[in-house]
């Protein structure tokens, strides 16, 4: 092994830590436009070695908690110990990083990596020398923007972004106050506000000088790969202002304004006034939480969490919301629906566990899936 990649600290590393939906994307393209600073579609590279040494948060075919187990054991036990796991964290990241500035022929590597909010402090430990940048947004912002690109009305979505929406903020929370100094923080307000003086104040940070060419990235490749923002920072050539508003339009809609108010519970005053986003500002431009019904409002507390968790009541909840938007001039249709639905669905569930196909007298044929 190169004894520069077993020493590697990461030194020609930046990693812009957000959560997804709070414009890394536009950061991005805004400093890649820098002839020193190399850059790609989201990597993703850190997340499974990292998750591969964790007790919980990764699954696989060959049962994920055996083989941290057995790597546990062989570290212990035949090498140098946790110094050698580091080393070769070191290796494959210099394998790949530094292959990518030779081809690149640039200084710094920036890795923009949402999901790296999960690993803020693994990446700080394993590359002491990176260089840290932390964007932060209005959470509430974060949520409009998942709705409008990803969910889009199929609430049932929404779960596949909980740990976005929930855990992000406290964990850049705490990664802002372990990095300290050692990180440069900014926010997307103030970036899109004012972005010559903010682009000088991270170049400055990361010791190369500021380009006007910067600013206006219309001549700035777009980072090839698919993991890359399907919308938004490809509108415009320049940071814009124009959309810092439109989080306070979930108040128009008692659905969306709902989502809002649980979501605000869920991360928490403390978590918002550490991010300089205080509860009772965004509450005040939210307003009143709306009264739950759910025939017409789909639960947070549903939306948020697998399907698999659910309770019989809670699936019921699910099933009548639905009803009621496909049977809108008959409450006794959507009514009845949702009954026949979630007992379809509890039928379902019997025969799987029983290993057969149970058929009902009161369905009159046996029993398939419940589908939405």
């Amino acid at each position: 092994m190169d004894s520069d990649q077993e020493n590697y600290l990461g030194e020609d590393l930046i990693f812009v830590i957000s959560q997804p939906r709070s414009g890394s994307t536009l950061l991005q393209r805004v400093l890649s436009g820098h002839p020193e600073i190399q850059t790609s579609a989201e990597t993703w590279l850190m997340l499974h070695p990292v998750y591969g040494r964790r007790a919980t948060g990764i699954e696989a075919e060959y049962n994920a908690r055996w083989q941290r187990e057995a790597v546990d054991d062989f570290v212990a036990h035949y090498t140098d110990g946790a110094g050698c796991t580091t080393m070769q964290y070191a290796a494959y990241a210099s394998a790949y990083y530094r292959n990518a500035l030779r081809k690149g022929n640039r200084r710094y590597f920036l890795d923009k990596t949402p999901r790296y909010f999960l690993i803020i402090e693994d990446l700080y430990r394993l590359f002491p020398k990176a260089s840290f940048i932390f964007l932060l947004r209005n959470p509430m912002a974060v949520l409009a923007s998942e709705l409008e690109t990803y969910v889009k009305g199929d609430w049932k979505v929404l779960e596949l972004f909980a740990s976005d929406l929930i855990a992000a903020p406290k964990m850049i929370a705490d990664g802002v106050a372990l990095l300290g100094d050692a990180a440069c923080t900014v926010r997307y307000e103030e970036f899109v506000a004012d972005p010559e003086h903010h682009t000088r104040r991270i170049l400055d940070y990361l010791g190369l000088d500021f380009l006007p060419s910067m600013i206006d990235y219309a001549g700035t490749p777009a980072p090839i790969g698919s993991m890359n923002d399907p919308v938004g920072v490809h509108r415009h050539s320049r940071p814009q202002t124009s959309s810092l508003e439109n989080w306070k339009k979930l108040a128009d809609n008692p659905q969306d304004a709902h989502l809002a108010h649980a979501c605000l519970d869920d991360i928490g005053p403390e978590t918002l006034e550490r991010l300089g986003y205080p509860l009772n500002d965004i509450r005040h431009h939210l307003g009143t939480p709306p009264e739950i019904d759910s025939a017409s409002i789909f639960p947070w507390s549903l939306a948020i969490r697998p399907e698999k968790y659910w309770s019989i009541a809670e699936r019921w909840r699910s099933e009548r919301y639905y009803a009621h938007r496909r049977h809108t001039g008959s409450r006794l249709l959507a009514e009845t629906g949702a009954v026949r639905r979630t007992a379809r669905h509890v039928f379902t569930q019997l025969r799987d566990l029983a290993g057969g196909q149970p058929t009902d007298k009161a369905f009159g044929r046996p029993l398939k899936p419940a589908r939405q």
